[in-house]
C-alpha cells in the first residue's frame, strides 16, 4: 500500500474538486524531510502541472504569492516545489485508481506513532480543518503550514496547533503572531530577527537534522521559536543580488 485517499471533496478556498493523499507510508525518501507520511493536496480533475500553468491551483494554494502565475506576475520567488515530479506522479496514479480511499479515523489509527508532513504539496487550509485534526490524532509529529492564515474563514484557534504560518515579510511575521500562529518565513539572504532560528534542516544552517528529527514546525503544539529560511527556489540567487543593490 503506497498511498491513501483521506479526502475527496470541495476545496475550503474556492469550492472546486479536491482531493487529498498520503503518500510514504513506509518512510520517505526526501532528505530533508527526512522519514515522514507525506500528503498530497490537489485538484481532483486537472492535473498539477496544467493547474499551475493555468493559475487553476489557486483551488489547492489560495493567493499564495510564491504560486507559478503569480510569481511570474510580481518577480516573487517561485514555489519550490518540482511540481513534474513528485506531484504529477501521485496524481497520475489516483488516476489510475493506484489508491484505495478509506475513512479519516481509520488512517489516523494507521499514523499511529508516525510523523506526518502535513501539505507536501498544496495548503492544508484548502482541506478541512477537521481532517487534519483527524489525521494528527495518535501521530508522534507533524509539520504543516498555511499562506492562507489572512483568509476572513480562516480560524487561527483550531489551525494554530497544526500549522505555522507561512510568512513572507517581517511585518507578515508579526501580523501572524497577533493572531496566535507560530511563524515559517522565507527571507531573501540573512536576516534573523529576535524570536527567530534558522531553520535547523536548511543548508544555510549545515543541514544539522531532518524535519522529522527536528519537529519545530508543528504550530503552537511546539513553544519553540519562530523559524526563518532563505530563499531556495529557481533563481534565489539573482534575487539576492537585486537585494543587494537596492540596500548598497
Amino acid at each position: 500500500m503506497n498511498g491513501l485517499i483521506v479526502y475527496e471533496g470541495p476545496s475550503r478556498i474556492d469550492g472546486a474538486p479536491i482531493v487529498v493523499i498520503l503518500t510514504a507510508l513506509n518512510g520517505s525518501m526526501n532528505t530533508k524531510t527526512g522519514h515522514m507520511v507525506q500528503s498530497y493536496i490537489m485538484r481532483a480533475d486537472i492535473d498539477p502541472v496544467k493547474a499551475a500553468k493555468t493559475g487553476l491551483d489557486a483551488s489547492i494554494c489560495g493567493d499564495c504569492q510564491h504560486r507559478p502565475t503569480n510569481a511570474r506576475r510580481t518577480g516573487s520567488a517561485p514555489c519550490y516545489v518540482n511540481i513534474g515530479k513528485g506531484a504529477l506522479q501521485v496524481w497520475k496514479a489516483y488516476k489510475r485508481g493506484s489508491y484505495p480511499r478509506i475513512d479519516p479515523d481509520t488512517a489516523a489509527a494507521l499514523l499511529t506513532a508516525r510523523k506526518l508532513r502535513i501539505g507536501s504539496y498544496g495548503d492544508p487550509a484548502a482541506a478541512p480543518v477537521e481532517l487534519w485534526e483527524t489525521l494528527t490524532r495518535h501521530t508522534r509529529g507533524h509539520t504543516g503550514y498555511s499562506h492562507q492564515w489572512k483568509a476572513a474563514d480562516f480560524d487561527a484557534t483550531r489551525w494554530a496547533r497544526l500549522v505555522m504560518a507561512s510568512a513572507d515579510s517581517i511585518d507578515d511575521a508579526a501580523l501572524a503572531n497577533l493572531s496566535g500562529l507560530r511563524v515559517f518565513r522565507v527571507s531573501i539572504g540573512p536576516d534573523v530577527q529576535p524570536g527567530e532560528i534558522t531553520c535547523p534542516a536548511s543548508a544555510e544552517a549545515g543541514k544539522r537534522t531532518t524535519c522529522a528529527e527536528c519537529g519545530l514546525c508543528a504550530g503552537t503544539t511546539n513553544s519553540g521559536r519562530d523559524i526563518v529560511i532563505q530563499d531556495h527556489a529557481a533563481g534565489h540567487k539573482s534575487r539576492v543580488i537585486k537585494l543587494q543593490k537596492v540596500t548598497t
